[in-house]
């Protein structure tokens, strides 16, 4: 298989946050009130899928990479961690964006980017 991973820090924090969310099945309210449901459940996320977004190559958020983001922001109504992820890959020359989120479609089709939104786009 050649394809190769890519991710930024705000895929990896959103990663992070909604595993954390998921195991210990409290709102954002609750866990900024109880610090140790974050660690318990911070545990299984390095544990069970950091070593799964460690393969990933973890890209710099640069000058540029805002300033292409920005324009996303503007021309496409992105909002900003969804227009910091197109913008990471239009960068970065990465072909393929994946993401549960149609709010892409559109600005994908526009940058020239695949977006991946189901198994059938693997194909």
């Amino acid at each position: 298989m050649g394809e190769k991973l890519y991710i930024n820090s705000v895929v990896y924090s959103e990663v992070a946050y909604i595993f954390i969310r998921s195991v210990s099945a409290k709102s954002y309210i609750d866990l900024k009130k109880d610090e140790s449901l974050v660690s318990t459940a911070g545990q299984k996320f390095v544990e069970m899928l950091f070593p799964v977004l460690k393969l990933g190559n973890l890209l710099e958020i640069n000058d540029e990479v805002v300033e292409i983001l920005n324009s996303f922001i503007l021309n496409y109504g992105l909002l900003p961690n969804d227009a910091l992820n197109l913008a990471t890959c239009k960068f970065y020359g990465i072909d393929a964006l994946m993401s549960l989120d149609t709010d892409f479609e559109e600005a994908c089709r526009q940058e020239k980017i695949n977006l991946i939104s189901k198994v059938e786009d693997f194909k």
